[in-house]
């Protein structure tokens, strides 16, 4: 099936990762708005930067290369034996929702996201911009690509547990979002070449895109046999991007003090900045409105964490939990923690007074900060793999991805990641004393 918004012609953008990428006017009308160009002042990996200094590229450039991406994976499928059946405005649906996937996302990746319930997920936030019947985008949905803006949102809004998502909006989210999405390799490969670590170019992009196929049971995207060193290169890609670049420990420091910093301001009670706006910001609009707030509410310590974040003055690690040291009853205690920040901070604020007493001076309550990486990253490796005429004998096609007849890397992949990656870290100021406190003592203080 041919569709003009499937095909390269329109402007052409020059991408360092894909190439031209082309815009017909439809799409060039949502890149236009003021909505989708304030993605160029938003960061796609936050403070990453301060680690690996070139990764200042933004969610613009990411979401033009997931709809590249995206229409590519999507003329694969449509030519798929059998193939995906899609209306042309199901097509139109699709197009606009992997360029405006990230439209609602919040300045600083998605460290604010772990604010919670100052802030929810960036796609509950695109959808209330798609919606909004006085902002551009919701005029050129319905005028330029002549489809109802709710599909959008519902097709990037899909986990919404208060929208009854309809079957044909599902089918279009599962190709956006998945184990072999666009969305991911797009990040991953983006992510790599401007942090200027290797482990990107391991992944067969060709090989990849052009073994996509169409899982009319379960009506997602599968790949042949051919893809299956793809794809496993592609998790490992994810795996050693999350240990050695997303959570690296100076990265978590920052992101630690900033959450830390903007959690102090909306606590105060004559804070007068609205939380429910911070998605419209850019990143230098945001700092600049919570320096303001600082300043007016005298907030000392949270200018600190701030500042440290600017001008890089990190908080050191003081404390490790070990793969060994994580039991049950300490891993609910810290899930309770992450979904919790007020009981992280009351923590925090505690253990402070716990080693201002030992070191007989004082300490402000800011100064140890607990930080736990995400629970929903672990490796997901949810896949079908068409062998056709050869598949093993005493096998039915097609295999799931992780069956042993195909690989063998998600189930030691999976553990190393648990052990490896996430790593669960008590920060803290750059003093010799206290971090050998928090070093020997922190951690018998977590319950």
């Amino acid at each position: 099936m041919d569709h003009p918004l499937l095909e390269d012609q329109g402007k052409a953008i020059r991408d360092p990762v894909w190439g031209y990428i082309h815009l017909p006017q439809p799409v060039l009308a949502l890149v236009d708005t003021e909505d989708f160009q304030r993605l160029r002042n938003i960061t796609q990996l936050g403070y990453v930067h301060l680690v690996y200094p070139g990764a200042r590229h933004s969610r613009f450039e990411h979401s033009l290369g997931v709809y590249h991406l995206a229409k590519q994976f999507l003329t694969r499928l449509l030519k798929s034996n059998p193939p995906l059946v899609l209306t042309d405005e199901d097509i139109r649906v699709f197009v606009a929702a992997t360029l405006l996937h990230d439209i609602g996302h919040y300045p600083f990746s998605h460290t604010l996201e772990e604010l919670m319930p100052f802030f929810v997920l960036h796609e509950e936030r695109a959808r209330q911009i798609i919606l909004d019947k006085e902002r551009p985008i919701y005029r050129v949905l319905k005028e330029d690509f002549e489809i109802d803006p709710v599909r959008v949102a519902n097709v990037i809004d899909y986990k919404n547990k208060n929208c009854d998502i309809p079957t044909a909006d599902l089918l279009l989210a599962n190709i956006l979002s998945g184990t072999l999405d666009p969305d991911k390799i797009d990040y991953l490969l983006r992510d790599s070449m401007f942090c200027g670590v290797p482990f990107g170019e391991s992944v067969n992009r060709d090989r990849l895109a052009s073994s996509i196929k169409y899982d009319c049971e379960r009506k997602r995207l599968a790949i042949t046999s051919k893809g299956v060193s793809a794809v496993e290169a592609l998790v490992f890609t994810n795996y050693l991007m999350y240990r050695n670049v997303y959570w690296h420990h100076g990265v978590r420091s920052a992101s630690a003090m900033f959450k830390r910093a903007v959690q102090e301001i909306l606590l105060h009670p004559d804070c007068q900045l609205d939380g429910n706006r911070f998605h419209l910001l850019t990143e230098s609009e945001l700092v600049a409105m919570l320096q303001g707030e600082q300043q007016r509410l005298n907030l000392l310590g949270s200018a600190e964490l701030l500042d440290g974040t600017i001008y890089r003055r990190l908080y050191k690690v003081g404390a490790v939990i070990h793969p060994g040291e994580r039991k049950q009853d300490l891993m609910h205690y810290l899930y309770d923690l992450f979904h919790n920040p007020d009981k992280r901070r009351d923590k925090e604020i505690e253990l402070c007074h716990i080693f201002s007493e030992k070191l007989n001076r004082p300490l402000q309550g800011h100064e140890i900060l607990i930080d736990i990486p995400g629970f929903n990253k672990s490796p997901e490796v949810d896949l079908k793999v068409f062998y056709g005429a050869e598949i093993p004998s005493d096998k039915t096609d097609p295999l799931t991805f992780d069956d042993p007849e195909v690989t063998r890397l998600r189930d030691s992949l999976l553990n190393n990641f648990e052990d490896q990656a996430k790593i669960f870290r008590i920060f803290c100021i750059d003093d010799p004393e206290l971090r050998a406190l928090v070093r020997d003592e922190a951690k018998r203080h977590l319950s």
